[in-house]
């Protein structure tokens, strides 16, 4: 029985999606021969918000107060050619860099000391705003709505001027 009923079910939900994409049936439950479905629209797709950058504000010096340290300023520099480095960073050395849309890729090595192993590590930024003094960037690996803000570093000492 059980044979028959499941091609029965598969055959009665595949002849009830007419194509059209505006409604979704959830199977909800199975009762014997019965088949319950509920319709609900279709979420619409999420739209990300793609930003225009414009590349030649890219390079530079880009820094954030420690968290808990206000006067040490950590970041990274961004040079043209791809090249990068790492500001007040010990334990990740970027080398390189990239962009592509609105999206920053800081490519490093990422290890405590000599002593332990280093690996390649590649931090994924949506840019959610760059200007010639900030860069407010969406780090993937954070919390949804989590925004990072990096402020343009003219000068090249890393404590906060007062």
């Amino acid at each position: 029985m059980t044979r028959i009923l499941l091609p029965a079910i598969l055959l009665l939900a595949a002849a009830c999606n007419n194509g059209e994409g505006e409604a979704h049936k959830d199977s909800v439950a199975v009762t014997g021969s019965d088949t319950i479905f509920i319709e609900r629209p279709l979420e619409p797709a999420v739209a990300l918000d793609s930003v225009h950058i414009d590349s030649s504000l890219v390079p530079g010096r880009w820094v954030q107060p420690a968290e808990g340290v206000d006067t040490l300023l950590l970041g990274f520099q961004l040079k043209k050619g791809g090249k990068a480095s790492s500001i007040q960073l010990e334990s990740l050395k970027y080398q390189s860099w990239s962009l592509h849309k609105d999206t920053l890729l800081l490519h490093g090595l990422a290890g405590y000391s000599k002593a332990d192993t280093t690996f390649l590590q590649t931090d994924t930024l949506l840019i959610r705003e760059l200007s010639d003094t900030a860069l407010r960037v969406h780090p993937v690996n954070a919390a949804e709505g989590h925004i990072e803000t990096f402020k343009r570093q003219t000068s090249t000492s890393t404590k906060k001027r007062r």
